[in-house]
């Protein structure tokens, strides 16, 4: 989902950082944390309502708009994901000053009009997504969807779509019940034309003016 067309994943999810989160658990596991955040929670709610207003503000700009209006905005677009069960497009575009390029803005466009503004963020509950993603790998990668989701116990995808650019296939699984943090969460599965498992990533909704903003809305 966070995928940008023709190139490879750059940013968080290095091997380089992924032995840093691992090696921050540990030691903080050794401290006796039991949970562990990569920032305190009052740094997280001040993100929140930042996000909040931010998305906020762009969707009374955009909502009922035609999606040229979110091309203004944002700027080229990253992926343009098509549902293969409804007549609707997720639109993702990137989050200006984001260093870590983890950070993208989803437009969900039905009949040509924006009907939802999303920020989603690969990662957001930090080393536990990470982790998570980890020990997924060795269960996902190089299979099948049936295969996948028997290894890795996920219920039906929220979203099935297929990406324009690439062609390849998305599905996306709402894991909200492998975290106690607020706001939607999803497994991200990319398969190619073979269907076979070649990505994974943990995604975090940080601001959204729908509660679930992969699912199919029942308005549509």
């Amino acid at each position: 989902m966070f995928k940008q067309a023709g190139k490879k994943r750059t940013g968080m999810t290095g091997t380089g950082v992924t032995l840093l989160w691992a090696g921050f658990l540990a030691v903080s596991v050794l401290l006796g944390g039991c949970r562990v955040h990569p920032v305190s929670l009052g740094t997280m709610i001040v993100g929140d309502m930042v996000n909040d207003a931010d998305v906020k503000e762009r969707a009374e700009i955009l909502i009922n708009q035609p999606v040229a209006a979110a091309d203004e905005m944002f700027g080229d677009r990253l992926e343009t994901l098509e549902d293969t069960a409804a007549e609707r497009e997720l639109v993702l575009y990137p989050a200006k000053m984001d260093l870590l390029n983890s950070k993208r803005y989803a437009v969900e466009v039905v009949n040509n009009t924006i009907t939802t503004v999303s920020l989603m963020k690969r990662n957001i509950d930090g080393s536990e997504n990470v982790l998570k993603q980890m020990q997924l790998e060795d269960k996902v990668m190089g299979k099948g969807p049936k295969e996948c989701e028997e290894a890795a116990k996920f219920e039906s995808p929220v979203l099935i779509a297929r990406s324009k650019e690439k062609g390849d296939m998305v599905h996306v699984y709402d894991v909200r019940n492998w975290t106690n943090t607020r706001g939607a969460r999803y497994c991200v599965l990319r398969f190619d034309k073979e269907y076979a498992c070649t990505d994974i990533d943990m995604i975090g909704v940080s601001a959204s003016t729908r509660e679930d903003p992969a699912a199919r809305s029942t308005e549509n």
